[in-house]
């Protein structure tokens, strides 16, 4: 038992390895005369593997659904005939097919006293060494002898090579010379078999209680070739068999055929997350992010300056990106209330009558409402200025719209793509999707700073040094550009410092918009950039190009 464990430990660690990922699922061949007893040992190994529990497909199942999958039809309700030939004894299986797989009807095996090829070896030793020869007995009595393996193995080669010539070599322990082996010599070896295919095939009809036109197929399975066995087999059931050649990939693509529709991996859609009562520290972000956004509205309508003729408004000068940074901040903050949406519930009695519904279901409703609420709230933002400055309402649209549109749509994606996480990436993805809350503060600190600073007059700030509160704040913005634009410490390390000073440089009048619309690009940025992590994760092969986009060089 311990044996096993360690040995299917070892094979999903090196699948992991391989894919990158955890093993979820294990879908395991079986022989057909596995009863209870067998089938629970393999359930406990995989148990003391850390696997789950494995799905038991059967070899002749997995042939049958194999060649089911490559072009074999075979109706509801009709019988397959499954010949192993690739195994010693060989085995004849009746299944019944079905819409949900196959039902086993019987197996009879065709007992002879060793398999074709130690068959074959012994002829060819019996034919090409003396009475004496000690290889004679160590062929009869065992395989395990070094001698009887290397010879065996050397027979096995050289069938497969009479599936493609004429004759084949077969290497003798030294100093024995070789010997050369026809499909002659493999025929007769293989006349015991023969033999008793036909009766075999009756006594197997007669378990499973059908005639032979209930049968609407036949799967041969063979290692290397036995010439005739096709023939008898046709011969007995009427019916050309399938001939699957002696692949790999063979059995556990067909066991996969089975049982893959059922397999279904722990993923945000099925999964629960742990969950809290809401307390008014877990919206922290959501508020803070809130007070931002309304900061930077507020200002833009109070400093515009309005200019009327005869109480008639014919003008209004306001920085036209700073309100886009508030309908970006609006979407934002939507954002920070979608984070919340999967692992905290509204404070008050618990219903336990109603299911549960799962993560993915909260991920799905609560970006879906951040899509559709932040973009309606940038929308109010725009009406609401052109009703506070009572002049046209488009430009201010078209800046509180424009900004917070990309993020609506990333989340949009997000709501659609997000249940299709693996549970195991939950943990990572959700702390992920935390908007950064002092990076915001920073940009919005900036942003104020610098507004101000154009929009006092005389333009002379608290220390008495123009341009500084303005400078201070341009700088500010740059710092809270860089820290958005990655997630890199060493980009960030660098950039931080190089984008504060030059736009404490750059910083005027006249470059004051361009700057807020640089940090309104990285902002929308790192949604594109969360969109795609969510994107790899969902759907793991969606290429190189997406995760040379999302990973990079960020830490």
């Amino acid at each position: 038992m311990q044996l096993l464990a360690a040995q299917l430990w070892h094979v999903a660690d090196q699948a992991a390895r391989q894919i990158g990922e955890p093993i979820t699922a294990l879908t395991v061949t079986i022989p057909p005369t596995w009863g209870p007893r067998r089938r629970a040992q393999l359930a406990e190994a995989a148990a003391r593997a850390s696997l789950a529990a494995p799905a038991m497909v059967t070899a002749p199942a997995a042939l049958a659904a194999y060649t089911r999958a490559h072009g074999l039809t075979a109706p509801d309700g009709s019988c397959l005939l499954i010949c192993q030939a690739d195994r010693h004894p060989v085995t004849l299986t009746i299944l019944q097919t079905s819409a949900d797989g196959y039902r086993e009807l019987a197996t009879l095996s065709i007992d002879l006293p060793g398999d074709l090829n130690q068959v074959l070896a012994q002829r060819i030793v019996d034919a090409a060494t003396t009475d004496d020869d000690p290889l004679r007995a160590e062929i009869a009595l065992s395989q395990q002898d070094p001698d009887s393996s290397a010879l065996l193995e050397s027979v096995r080669q050289a069938r497969q090579l009479l599936m493609t010539q004429d004759r084949a070599p077969v290497l003798l322990p030294a100093p024995r010379t070789p010997a050369v082996i026809t499909h002659d010599d493999v025929a007769i070896a293989a006349q015991p078999l023969l033999d008793r295919v036909h009766d075999a095939v009756r006594d197997t009809l007669d378990a499973a209680d059908i005639d032979g036109q209930h049968l609407s197929g036949v799967v041969l399975r063979q290692a290397e070739a036995i010439a005739g066995l096709q023939d008898q087999l046709t011969t007995a059931t009427g019916l050309t068999p399938a001939i699957l050649a002696d692949q790999p990939h063979v059995l556990a693509d067909g066991a996969l055929a089975l049982t893959a529709p059922h397999h279904h991996p722990a993923t945000a859609a099925n999964t629960h997350l742990p969950r809290v009562r809401l307390r008014v520290r877990d919206l922290t972000s959501a508020l803070l992010l809130g007070a931002c956004s309304l900061i930077l509205l507020l200002q833009a309508i109070f400093t515009a300056d309005i200019t009327t003729t005869f109480l008639r408004v014919v003008g209004v000068r306001t920085s036209l990106p700073q309100l886009g940074a508030a309908g970006a901040l609006a979407v934002l903050t939507a954002f920070a209330v979608a984070h919340l949406a999967p692992t905290t519930w509204l404070a008050g009695a618990h219903s336990t009558s109603a299911p549960e519904p799962a993560t993915g279901s909260l991920i799905r409703r609560g970006y879906l409402a951040a899509a559709i609420g932040g973009a309606i709230a940038a929308g109010l933002y725009g009406l609401a200025t052109g009703t506070s400055v009572r002049y046209d309402y488009s430009p201010y649209l078209k800046w509180t719209l424009g900004s917070a549109v990309p993020l609506a749509l990333c989340a949009a994606v997000i709501a659609a793509t997000a249940p299709r996480i693996p549970a195991n990436d939950l943990p990572a993805w959700l702390a992920r999707t935390r908007p950064a809350i002092l990076h915001a503060a920073i940009a919005t600190t900036g942003i104020y700073f610098m507004r101000a600073a154009l929009t006092i007059t005389p333009p002379v700030d608290l220390t008495g040094m123009p341009g500084l509160i303005g400078s201070a704040g341009a700088a500010l913005l740059g710092i809270a550009t860089a820290l958005t634009a990655s997630r890199s410490r060493t980009i960030r390390t660098i950039t931080a410092p190089g984008l504060g000073i030059g736009y404490a440089i750059v910083f005027t009048n006249d470059t004051n918009g361009a700057v807020i619309a640089g940090y309104l690009v990285v902002l929308t940025w790192w949604g594109i950039r969360l969109t795609a992590h969510t994107l790899r994760l969902a759907f793991p092969t969606a290429g190189a190009a997406l995760r040379r986009l999302i990973d990079g060089r960020e830490a």
